[in-house]
């Protein structure tokens, strides 16, 4: 049983613990959700022995005892873009080709 973790996605869930984004689908099948749902964090998954597992890497995250949680919240606020600088220039707008 694998338990969701705040802005985990299904995408996190198969890279993490089967090594592979190819496992998404497995993994979106087997718990009964779409691979765009958002995670509660808690929400228990059931994984799906995956045959897209790539031990390696699926190693490397155990090893490390690392967590991947690449998502975030619109919703609450929060956002990877940001503000201000080159991720928000709109060219003609803020950005003047000349």
């Amino acid at each position: 049983m694998i338990y969701a973790i705040e802005n985990q996605s299904v995408f996190d869930i198969a890279t993490q613990e089967d090594g592979s984004v190819l496992a998404t689908f497995e993994w979106a099948v087997k718990n009964g959700f779409s691979i765009t749902d958002d995670l509660a964090p808690g929400q228990q998954l059931i994984s799906p022995n995956s045959s897209f597992r790539n031990a390696e890497v699926a190693n490397y995250f155990k090893g490390k005892k690392q967590m991947v949680a690449t998502g975030f919240n619109v919703e609450d606020g929060s956002s990877i873009i940001p503000t201000l600088g080159i991720g928000t220039m709109t060219i003609g707008t803020t950005f003047i080709v000349r």
